[in-house]
């Protein structure tokens, strides 16, 4: 005996120890018909409570159950929805459209999509496409803004890329030399400082070498901007971090001045280095500097590296 059955017998078993003993007696035969009679009474209403005990525990399984299908049926057509959302034509980061470049994004929406460089030899990558500066096309590998995100890290952390795509990021040299290998690219670095005066640098082509190059700055084109060149100087030095000095001085330049860049011996600019607010007590190159912007002791507050694939080049398999 399970179930309601038991839950109702457990309710009238009480009432059974109440009735009389003469109920059940078999010598005196009124008494018996009584107690017959009171015994009927007792298992039609014991028949009763089970039927109703059954019902509603019946209905509740079935308002479960029926609960439980629109909760599935509405959670399917959430994740229907929200599929047909990914895959539409420009929306950020949609799995149907693998982008070769960012200049291939076709709307004019900053933010997050999937890159497929090596036409699937490698596995796609997530990178930030701004649309809004200079016509669009820009993909930002370098975003610094607040100090959010410490940019003094070993050459691992380099390599693979650290911080997130809607923050303070460093996309990776990796895939900095995958994309820049693929296609011909051109760089802007766009700075401010925190009076609020902004500068760019503009260079006709940039290209980063792969790690047995050390990720050396192997490509760098022509400057024109308001920012003045302090980066032609650094134009195939290899890239260093604390614990990987490939640079031309004696020193190991990242950890003297607090950074990770192609240096040499050592830098004219470093904007991998200390986060400095409000650019006060600084310390000559210890700081986000471009030199011949503002010199060694102005700190920088916002920094945005970004490359862009050259209009009509030709797009080849790193």
């Amino acid at each position: 005996m399970h179930g309601p059955r038991l839950n109702v017998l457990l309710l009238v078993l009480p009432l059974l120890l109440l009735l009389p003993e003469a109920t059940f007696a078999e010598d005196k035969p009124s008494t018996a018909s009584c107690g017959a009679f009171g015994y009927e009474l007792l298992a039609t209403r014991l028949d009763s409570l089970e039927n109703a005990a059954i019902k509603s525990h019946l209905k509740s399984l079935e308002t479960s159950q029926s609960l439980r299908t629109d909760i599935q049926q509405l959670t399917g057509s959430i994740q229907s929805m929200m599929m047909a959302a990914r895959n539409a034509d420009g929306f950020p980061g949609s799995k149907r459209e693998l982008l070769r470049s960012c200049s291939d994004v076709p709307s004019k929406v900053s933010g997050p999509y999937r890159l497929d460089v090596s036409r699937g030899f490698r596995e796609p990558f997530e990178v930030y496409c701004e649309q809004q500066f200079e016509n669009g096309g820009w993909l930002v590998f370098q975003n610094r803004f607040d100090g959010g995100v410490d940019f003094y890290r070993s050459w691992d952390e380099y390599r693979h890329g650290f911080g997130t795509l809607d923050g303070e990021f460093w996309l990776g040299l990796e895939k900095l030399h995958q994309i820049t290998y693929s296609a011909p690219h051109e760089l802007a670095v766009v700075m401010e400082d925190f009076a609020g005066e902004v500068a760019i640098a503009r260079y006709s082509s940039f290209a980063v070498g792969g790690e047995a190059e050390q990720y050396s700055l192997a490509r760098l084109g022509t400057f024109s901007g308001s920012g003045n060149d302090s980066l032609t100087y650094h134009k195939g030095g290899r890239f260093s971090t604390f614990d990987r000095d490939n640079d031309e001085h004696s020193t190991n330049c990242a950890a003297e001045y607090i950074g990770a860049w192609w240096y040499k011996a050592c830098h004219l600019s470093n904007l991998n280095s200390r986060y400095l607010p409000g650019g006060l007590n600084a310390v000559a190159n210890r700081i986000i500097v471009w030199r011949h912007w503002k010199g060694d002791l102005h700190a920088l507050k916002r920094t945005r590296m970004m490359i862009r694939k050259i209009a009509g080049a030709t797009t080849t398999t790193p």
